[in-house]
């Protein structure tokens, strides 16, 4: 019961999230709504207590799994294909060089030993496609710097855990073993490449067929399909995570997997193309408002469990010393390394270093830390270290971009000639079923749906169509399909209205 109770709080706080950012703060993402609610509630103890404790492992699986299985899904496998030695650069070859000169920054300034040190900087090098989008709303990336951050942010994690690894080995063992961390590395990205895309290519291989098939076909029976489809993301990560190979890897090459897939199968089974875009857009929009309602809680309850002293000022200087070099480090790399014959400028390489956001990732590893032998005292240090540089990380973009990138404003016009012509199209099948007899009930259900296609009916309308709705009576079979039939005519007036305008504006082009 209580964790039945947990989930639907979740849910619900992230619902009101999303309608208190749609009613009053448009200008601002919905997640900074949603991590400010999670403050909130992790402030009242009341709230607080309904909240479970944070697992780290969990989070990983059930959370921030599907969301990268999804972002892989929107990713063309032949975009990644075509530039995967910059991907390689990015989440391997960068990752390494921040972790490297992160480690020695900390150490050299705030003098802690140096395999704490590289721990630090591991924790702080995933980046986070979600928070991204929190800090560019309602404003346009170049259009290369996105997709260099995308594909950043769904590989870089695997790297992150791997160079963690390695530095929590040497902090327990005090020696550091650099063969051993390359093989592991090999073994877990290779590993989860190979295993993401040999399950997914068999499910997809299972479920093209059972379309296929003529029990399908005689029956329409897609439950079982959408069921593993939605699954896919869980399955794969805890399977990697058993055989100890990166489950983040293999969750995201699944989704490429899905990518290809749906794009050659959009008219196989038109239901389940909707019905998993419709559902996988649902599970990103709650999954995204849970990570920042939880970041919020996390931050909260981490900071009341320590004591203002020393070393909290070290953890705050650690932080900003952090979230520097992954600046300048970022626009080195994207500017001097990354860029082919001088196609990056300098803007848009400090667009790419400031919008390398820390989130979700960032807070997982550190926690994870908890369950290892790190001293208590190292791992509130890290804690409070990584709090510090997600915020940073967070706040300072949100502030610069807003002078750096263009605003992303909608085509006014454009949203004015589409309204007008929707108005025109209801108007103009209204007027063609006049035309036609119907009986009262049925012409009185069919205007009100037509007038509500053009945001013409209020509230006291729907009531009064409430009201009599309840006093008919049941329509018989013969009835429903009359009425069914009305509508559908209805609908094709319409579109051949639309069909007349398209008519009218191909023959203009021509004529131009």
């Amino acid at each position: 019961m209580k964790v039945m109770i947990f989930i639907g709080f979740i849910v619900f706080a992230v619902a009101a999230a999303t309608i208190i950012q749609q009613r009053f703060f448009k200008k601002i993402s919905v997640n900074y709504v949603a991590m400010l609610i999670g403050i909130a509630i992790a402030l009242v103890p009341q709230t607080n207590t309904l909240i479970e404790s944070f697992n780290s492992e969990v989070f990983m699986g059930l959370i921030v799994a599907p969301l990268l299985f999804f972002e892989g899904q929107r990713t063309r496998l032949h975009n990644v294909l075509r530039s995967w030695r910059a991907i390689v650069g990015l989440t391997v070859v960068m990752i390494i060089l921040t972790t490297v000169a992160g480690g020695f920054a900390v150490y050299i300034s705030v003098g802690i030993s140096l395999p704490l040190s590289f721990i630090l900087a591991a924790v702080s090098t995933p980046t986070d496609a979600t928070a991204t989008e929190s800090v560019i709303h309602g404003l346009k990336l170049p259009k290369k710097i996105a997709f260099y951050l995308k594909d950043e942010s769904l590989f870089n994690d695997a790297s992150g855990i791997i160079l963690l690894n390695m530095a929590v080995d040497w902090y327990i063992h005090k020696q550091l073993n650099v063969g051993r961390a390359i093989g592991n590395f090999l073994y877990s990205a290779g590993g989860g490449i190979i295993l993401g895309f040999l399950i997914a290519t068999l499910l997809v291989f299972l479920r093209q067929a059972s379309l296929r098939s003529t029990h399908h076909l005689a029956n329409s029976v897609f439950m079982p399909i959408e069921v593993i489809f939605f699954l896919t993301p869980f399955i794969i990560y805890f399977l990697a995570e058993t055989i100890e190979v990166s489950g983040i890897i293999a969750v995201v090459a699944a989704g490429l997997v899905h990518n290809v897939e749906f794009e050659r199968s959009r008219l196989t089974d038109s239901a389940i193309s909707y019905n998993s875009i419709q559902f996988s857009d649902l599970i990103i929009a709650i999954l995204n408002g849970i990570v920042f309602l939880l970041l919020g809680i996390i931050m909260i309850r981490a900071m009341k469990e320590d004591v203002f002293n020393q070393q909290t000022i070290d953890a705050i200087l650690i932080g900003v010393i952090l979230y520097v070099v992954n600046l300048v480090v970022r626009f080195i790399y994207c500017r001097f390394l990354l860029s082919v014959k001088n196609k990056i400028t300098s803007k848009d390489a400090w667009i790419f270093s400031l919008g390398g956001i820390h989130g979700a990732v960032t807070f997982a590893l550190a926690y994870a830390l908890s369950e290892l032998r790190v001293s208590i005292a190292d791992y509130h240090l890290i804690l409070l270290s990584g709090i510090t540089l997600i915020l940073l990380s967070m706040i300072v973009p949100t502030i610069l971009f807003r002078f750096m990138l263009e605003e992303d404003k909608p085509d006014l016009e454009q949203k004015k000639e589409v309204e007008r012509v929707r108005v025109e199209m209801v108007q103009y099948a209204m007027k063609k079923m006049n035309q036609i007899y119907l009986p009262k009930k049925i012409r009185k259900q069919l205007e009100f749906d037509l007038r509500a296609q053009m945001n013409q009916t209020s509230i006291r309308d729907f009531m009064k169509e409430i009201k009599y709705t309840v006093k008919q009576k049941e329509l018989t079979e013969d009835q429903k399909e009359f009425r069914a039939e009305v509508y559908r005519y209805a609908f094709r007036q319409e579109r051949n209205y639309l069909g007349k305008i398209a008519e009218v504006i191909f023959l203009g082009d021509e004529e131009n």
